[in-house]
């Protein structure tokens, strides 16, 4: 008994793209390094840098900014940290997971692999009663 070449390779396909799905879920791996996300507003003079983890990592504010009055500042800050968040979600390694590509593959593969296993299974137990037979088909 031989398994299909073609079955292993379409569902290590599936698994492939479905890890490849959970690692937007998950942390980063430890050899990557952390590329935070920046925002901006008020020319530059706020800047807010998220870290993938979605938190904020830091906020520089201009000095000559701190003449401005409690909200205007305040909104400039809340500007520049969600354009960081924003950028979190839309940037190069987007952090925010599309969970129903999360969904649609593991139906894929619970589709897939659920029914070539148990043909796998059955396949393993008629070798196994044509053993107990001695051999006999």
């Amino acid at each position: 008994m031989s398994a299909d070449p073609s079955m292993s390779g379409d569902f290590t396909r599936m698994l492939d793209a479905t890890m490849a799905a959970l690692r937007t879920v998950g942390p980063p791996p430890a050899d990557e390094p952390e590329t935070p996300a920046v925002g901006e507003a008020a020319d530059g003079q706020v800047r807010a840098e998220m870290g993938r983890d979605g938190k904020l990592h830091a906020l520089h504010v201009e000095p000559r900014l701190m003449r401005l009055g409690s909200e205007e500042l305040t909104a400039h800050i809340v500007s520049a940290v969600n354009a960081a968040i924003d950028g979190l979600r839309t940037g190069e390694n987007p952090q925010v997971a599309d969970m129903s590509q999360l969904r649609e593959q593991l139906q894929e593969v619970r589709d897939t692999a659920v029914p070539r296993l148990g043909s796998f299974l059955d396949a393993l137990t008629e070798a196994q009663e044509r053993m107990a037979r001695g051999g006999q088909r």
